[in-house]
């Protein structure tokens, strides 16, 4: 029997098109991180803004705008990643997003695991019916999963429309992700760079205090913690995927916004539910 040729990321050399599909095998250098990423800037603040509107309008609101940002992940994230075969991973993750997201329709959240399971289904299925061999299958299929994580944090939060007080969190946990935006403004200022992480932290916190003082749902210490939680959380998503060639595209910048704002999802459901 031949042997199966290694699959070892670490050894492979990249191909012709690795920095047009975002592969892990090219980064880019630390000062090819260190750019104002506009498309990132205004995906994110858009994200941010839509979501803000949308738990304060309702719950189909909320529900259609995030089946739009999953969409938009799906379609992003992919060469973000390093997925071999971009184009296969984004439809699975297009397909489980609607599952995922209209999922949140039972509010309780129960259909949610199902939903992200069915994903998963779907990009082993993806896998096995793929014609370039098996080279990537394993950063492909975690490019898969990774994407299943992030629409899957951003439906909980879907949940936060439907009360007083989740509105209300949504509202301060916006506010923070947009705050610390102006962390990526500073990103080409060389001697701001060791302290990007306190800025973003700072900036969110203190807008979250601010905005939650406006009303009476969300008290002081809670708007500390939203602050950190999801200011932190945002930017550090953006600033990790910084070294992929895939962010020198408006695809990946877009792809990359729109996580940053879904992945804190989690955070914005947890503080909704704490009295």
């Amino acid at each position: 029997m031949a042997p199966v040729p290694e699959d070892n990321a670490a050894i492979r050399e990249p191909g012709p098109d690795a920095s047009a599909a975002g592969s892990l095998h090219l980064p880019l250098s630390p000062a090819g991180a260190d750019r104002i990423r506009w498309v990132s800037i205004a995906a994110t603040l858009v994200a941010a803004a839509a979501l803000l509107v949308a738990n304060g309008t309702g719950y189909a609101a909320a529900l259609g705008v995030t089946l739009g940002l999953a969409l938009v992940v799906a379609w992003g994230w992919p060469p973000l990643t390093g997925s071999s075969t971009p184009a296969a991973t984004t439809v699975v993750l297009a397909v489980a997003s609607v599952a995922i997201v209209l999922s949140a329709l039972r509010q309780d959240l129960l259909w949610v695991p199902a939903a992200v399971a069915f994903g998963i289904l779907l990009a082993f299925c993806g896998q096995l019916v793929r014609r370039a061999g098996r080279e990537g299958l394993v950063l492909t299929l975690l490019s898969s999963f990774g994407g299943l994580v992030v629409i899957a944090s951003g439906t909980t939060a879907v949940v936060a429309a439907d009360s007083d007080r989740g509105q209300a969190v949504a509202v301060v946990a916006m506010a923070a992700v947009g705050a610390a935006v102006v962390t990526d403004l500073l990103a080409g200022v060389r001697a701001a760079t060791p302290f990007l992480g306190f800025v973003a932290l700072a900036a969110a916190v203190l807008v979250a205090v601010v905005v939650a003082s406006r009303g009476a749902e969300v008290g002081t210490l809670e708007a500390l913690g939203i602050g950190a939680a999801v200011g932190t959380a945002s930017w550090s998503f953006r600033r990790v995927l910084a070294l992929q060639p895939a962010m020198l595209t408006v695809r990946g910048q877009a792809g990359a916004g729109a996580g940053s704002v879904l992945v804190i999802g989690a955070v914005v459901n947890l503080f909704s539910v704490l009295t």
